[in-house]
């Protein structure tokens, strides 16, 4: 399927909620990586590793929420009566 957007601004706004959700991917990806592989009990270094991991996945995740209210707030504002 071929999107085709009149509204370079649209495109752009979409393609960083694309790539934001690409980045929390991969970060939710590595954190899984590093649950699947820590011991129990999970040494300080590991349990430290496993906050940096899930901070940089919060970041992640905040980054592709604050794409996606733009754009909510872009087409909000586009749909408003001239």
């Amino acid at each position: 399927m071929t999107v085709i957007a009149k509204d370079k601004y649209l495109v752009e706004l979409v393609s960083d909620l694309s790539e934001a959700f690409s980045i929390f991917s991969n970060e939710g990806v590595k954190l899984s990586f590093l649950l699947a592989r820590s011991q129990d009990p999970v040494s300080l270094e590991g349990c430290s590793e496993l906050r940096k991991q899930s901070i940089a996945e919060v970041q992640a995740f905040e980054e592709y929420l604050n794409r996606k209210e733009e754009i909510f707030a872009y087409l909000k504002m586009e749909s408003r009566p001239a």
